[in-house]
């Protein structure tokens, strides 16, 4: 359609912006199954598609995407240099946008090390998410609240030694959460209840993970989860109740070819 249709300039803008949507959805599902190139393509893509049709935040909401799967990478580097490019629009998006761009800024910063401003992101994320309830937020930014923000303060809780704290902000952001996001979050949940050394806490959420995902549910980012929380159990694998959650998780893994 974009390359062959006719059209006014407006529906041009409106085309190229709903492009960069599909492209953006595409580049995080390819990046959800570990398809990395891919989803560089895809989002790349959609960044050119944003760029043609002036649309500050979807070429923002794409780069902090972009950024996440770098630094998750351990591209840390590049997924600074990212998140710097998406804070250049900071003041042209609106305040949904700034909230969803200071939490991946706090994500980025925590993986390349600087706590400090991981915790400065995170304080202007809960300030935006404020300013912005009074907003139309965008469809492809309806999914980011305060639970997608819990979440990502019980990981930098988690990140920084909070074990205690990061699980409370962590149950938090699992109990208003799709079920997808659930099964990724319980993971991380079940991470800080073992570091906070509480092992029955631990194994609730390490059989919730495992409950979701069993009922379909595929992500890949939360099988990465349990195979951290396998390892995190190890040196308590005597417990029976301890080896019967790393059994579970052993068999997901077999089952899921991971």
């Amino acid at each position: 359609m974009l390359d062959n249709g006719r059209y006014t300039e407006s529906t041009e803008k409106r085309l190229y912006s709903l492009a960069s949507e599909v492209c953006c959805l595409l580049g995080w599902m390819s990046y959800d199954a570990s398809f990395n190139s891919v989803a560089q393509k895809y989002y790349a893509a959609g960044l050119r598609a944003a760029k043609y049709a002036n649309n500050n935040t979807l070429g923002a909401h794409i780069l902090c995407f972009m950024a996440i799967q770098a630094a998750n990478n351990k591209e840390e580097g590049a997924a600074v240099g990212l998140m710097e490019s998406a804070e250049t629009a900071r003041k042209l998006v609106p305040s949904i946008m700034q909230a969803s761009l200071s939490a991946h800024q706090n994500a980025v910063f925590v993986k390349a090390g600087d706590k400090r401003s991981a915790a400065q992101a995170l304080k202007q994320a809960f300030a935006a998410l404020e300013r912005s309830a009074s907003e139309d937020a965008p469809t492809y930014l309806r999914w980011f609240g305060e639970a997608q923000l819990r979440s990502t303060e019980g990981r930098f809780l988690l990140a920084t030694g909070k074990a205690a704290e990061a699980t409370a902000a962590l149950e938090n952001s699992v109990v208003s959460a799709a079920r997808r996001d659930q099964a990724v979050r319980c993971g991380a949940l079940a991470l800080a209840y073992q570091q906070a050394g509480d092992l029955d806490g631990a194994l609730d959420a390490t059989h919730r993970a495992l409950d979701l995902i069993d009922t379909g549910i595929h992500t890949q980012r939360g099988m990465e989860r349990l195979h951290e929380v396998h390892a995190a159990f190890a040196p308590q694998r005597r417990e029976p109740k301890v080896n019967e959650a790393r059994a579970r998780i052993t068999a997901l893994i077999a089952e899921q070819g991971n």
